[in-house]
């Protein structure tokens, strides 16, 4: 296993090497998730979550629950509050 060595500034600030940048393509703007694992600080890179195409086969899907309604996503709040006023008044 390879390693780089970093040094950390007066205001804890470190430099990821470019070597390790361009391997897992980390550019400026991007976030990583830093935690402490036993006695190592760890990073990772947060892939952002890209919404879904219009294409995408998940969305054939939508309405095809036991409910029978065609409009989930679109009311999914008012459906659920409906609900919980039902159980409230049981």
């Amino acid at each position: 296993m390879s390693y780089e060595v970093m040094r950390v500034t007066a205001k804890g600030q470190l430099t990821i090497p470019v070597s390790i940048r361009k391997k897992l393509n980390i550019r400026e703007g991007d976030y990583l998730q830093v935690y402490l694992e036993d006695n190592e600080i760890r990073m990772k890179k947060i892939e952002p979550v890209r919404p879904l195409s219009a294409e995408d086969p998940i969305w054939r899907l939508v309405g095809m629950g036991e409910s029978g309604e065609k409009d989930i996503s679109v009311n999914h709040d008012s459906y659920l509050a409906e609900g919980e006023i039902k159980r409230w008044k049981e």
